[in-house]
């Protein structure tokens, strides 16, 4: 009897305590650290094949005019910026009024030859 009296003290002490609001913050700050770093993770890899298709291009990237390396960083910013310029520019053979020619075309071989396609579905 007195250890099911002391199991429900601790149970209602620990509501209590888990309530207040400093507790509170301190979920809230371990929560967003904790989604941080899975995001990082989950990101690493997409970050690390686009940087291999800025590197297979770095050539023609050294020579752009400024505000073409501007749109290319846009570009390859993120999967779904670098897959919608593919689709548009590689496949769909859309008009690029900011990389043409032999450049458009190296970009274009660099990232068909990258994995970042592999992983688009």
């Amino acid at each position: 009897m007195f250890r099911s009296v002391a199991l429900a003290i601790e149970i209602a002490i620990l509501v209590v305590v888990l309530q207040l609001p400093f507790v509170q913050s301190l979920f809230a700050d371990v929560q967003q650290t904790m989604s941080d770093w899975m995001t990082e993770i989950a990101l690493r890899e997409e970050r690390e094949q686009l940087a291999e298709i800025k590197q297979d291009i770095a050539a023609q990237y050294s020579v752009m005019r400024l505000y073409q390396q501007e749109y290319v960083d846009t570009v390859l910013s993120t999967r779904a910026q670098t897959l919608y310029f593919y689709n548009a520019y590689c496949v769909d053979d859309d008009i690029n009024p900011y990389i043409y020619g032999a450049t458009l075309a190296s970009m274009c071989s660099a990232i068909d030859a990258s994995a970042i396609l592999g992983a688009k579905q």
